[in-house]
């Protein structure tokens, strides 16, 4: 499996692949032919919302002359055929949205398990790739998920890395959730059991079987402290235990 473990694959809402630091050439390229994709939605039950990201996806990828010769959508409405679609699907998108939300939903369509027989390309997409860990941090995002006692930061992922990340990190470090910097007050606490990798859009992990690498602008955020770890046009190999070795 490749894993491409984005913040955000386009050039904002319904725009073009991202070019920054390789990601749209290098997806095109991995992608197989032909390609068979299934999307997998965030908000599995609103209609509204999938059919709208569906038809954003679709277009995104032909303008990138890389049209779907066949394109499914998997939520509520096809979450019986899921078994069926995801077994025969080469190229599998994780969208971005509500990070609990779309976890129960990968729960319900038994993902993880899914995925561990897959092998095409894998595009993860903010929430999406949050929830590609093997522990998910759920960083709140609505105003009463910060003080409420049973929201879940920490749950069970698709276990296909170790990484977490907070993506969107140019407009992220400026929000507020329940009148807290999202990023100083509430992801900084909680990053002494663990680091998060906050990822501006146009920065991204890729992952394959052999090797983890950090390409383009990211900070770290450990201890409390954040850092920048890597800029963009920059490549930089993630190491099992944990060190970033530039790549030349």
């Amino acid at each position: 499996m490749t894993i491409f473990l984005t913040s955000s694959h386009t050039l904002g809402w319904a725009g073009d692949l991202n070019p920054a630091n390789g990601l749209a050439d290098d997806l095109i390229a991995a992608l197989p032919h032909p390609l068979h994709c299934v999307m997998i939605s965030s908000f599995p039950d609103d209609k509204k919302i999938t059919d709208r990201m569906a038809w954003e996806v679709r277009e995104c990828f032909e303008r990138a002359k890389s049209a779907f010769d066949k394109f499914e959508v998997l939520d509520r409405r096809t979450q019986p055929y899921a078994a069926r679609m995801l077994a025969q699907a080469n190229f599998i998108i994780l969208c971005g949205g509500h990070v609990p939300t779309e976890n129960r939903f990968f729960h319900d369509i038994h993902l993880r398990k899914a995925l561990q027989k897959f092998d095409g390309v894998l595009l993860t997409i903010s929430a999406g790739s949050m929830n590609a860990a093997e522990r998910v941090y759920s960083s709140p995002e609505y105003d009463g998920e910060s003080i409420d006692p049973h929201y879940p930061l920490h749950m069970q992922g698709l276990g296909l890395t170790h990484v977490n990340i907070l993506p969107h990190y140019q407009q992220l470090r400026y929000a507020k959730v329940d009148g807290k910097r999202l990023v100083y007050d509430i992801v900084a606490g909680h990053s002494f059991e663990h680091p998060v990798y906050c990822l501006p859009d146009g920065s991204y992990f890729l992952i394959t079987p052999e090797r983890t690498e950090l390409r383009g602008l990211a900070y770290k955020m450990h201890c409390g402290k954040v850092r920048r770890i890597c800029q963009d046009d920059e490549r930089k190999l993630l190491t099992p235990g944990g060190r970033l070795v530039a790549v030349k």
